[in-house]
């Protein structure tokens, strides 16, 4: 199914209709923003925002979407004598993000997830890790995704039924306009230097400097990136992860979070002689 279009200005073609008969006279149009009605499928409610008719020789009808939305395009073909078929093409017309970025942070599991540095100071499994990006990217006009309340077929009448030849949104549910589309992650293990000066790697960029790259793996359903490390992290190590997440846009709709951790698990060295008693009747270290 396709995504949406950004494009606002529409321009469809009516073709395949034919009459031997009498001929074909015109084309009569109507376009509908479909709203959710009470079933919960987006349906036809109310009047069209534009109508039109367009003759088979000249077939130049367009529209432009005034806002984002699902769209119907109804055209009812009529011939010389004045018999009539009609069909129906839905579109989505969506130029906004996908998604809104929320306070709420992506976070590795078991780390500080609002800390400017974070740190594991306990970690029982040291070669999976896990990055938590709940509640980070809230999705936007869902309305985009429903379901279109499908027509009564009858034998002089096409609805944009998926599997058919005509059109791809089809009256079902879609799941690639609304939210975050796709999702790619990579991350880098530094094992001494703290992850500095380190920029997005690429996989197959050479390294010399003992520092392993990889990919993640994301699950947009637990909202989940998972981190197999080919060897144990290794206490001092710093994890860096850069997690890409896209709307229907493409690259045009893409935010990059970076989360970093790293793996100090040492408790703090005091010497005996850092306390000195009845100093000023205070102790200091």
């Amino acid at each position: 199914m396709q995504s949406a279009l950004q494009d606002p200005v529409v321009s469809p073609r009516f073709l395949g209709w034919t009459d031997d008969a009498s001929l074909l006279q015109r084309f009569d149009v109507e376009v509908y923003l479909l709203r959710t009605g009470t079933s919960g499928t987006l349906q036809q409610l109310g009047s069209p925002e534009r109508t039109g008719s367009v003759t088979p020789d000249l077939n130049n009808f367009q529209y432009t979407a005034p806002q984002p939305g699902v769209y119907a395009i109804v055209v009812t073909v009529y011939d010389r004598a004045n018999n009539s078929a009609r069909a129906r093409k839905i579109f989505n017309y969506n130029d906004q993000p996908g998604f809104d970025v929320t306070s709420e942070p992506a976070h590795f599991v078991g780390g500080s997830p609002r800390a400017s540095e974070s740190f594991f100071t306990r970690l029982d499994d040291r070669l999976t890790l896990k990055v938590n990006f709940s509640g980070r990217y809230v999705p936007k006009n869902l309305e985009l995704s429903r379901r279109v309340e499908p027509w009564d077929i009858n034998q002089y009448s096409i609805d944009d039924v998926y599997g058919t030849t005509f059109g791809q949104r089809s009256v079902d549910a879609v799941n690639d306009i609304a939210g975050v589309t796709n999702m790619s992650c990579v991350y880098l293990v530094d094992p001494t230097n703290g992850g500095l000066g380190q920029g997005e790697p690429q996989l197959n960029q050479p390294r010399t400097d003992n520092v392993t790259v990889e990919n993640c793996i994301t699950n947009l359903d637990t909202q989940m990136a998972t981190l197999n490390l080919s060897k144990p992290l290794t206490r001092g190590a710093t994890v860096i992860v850069w997690l890409k997440a896209s709307d229907h846009r493409g690259e045009a709709g893409t935010v990059t979070d970076i989360v970093k951790v790293t793996l100090d698990d040492t408790p703090v060295a005091i010497g005996d002689d850092d306390f000195v008693k009845n100093r000023d009747d205070k102790y200091y270290s």
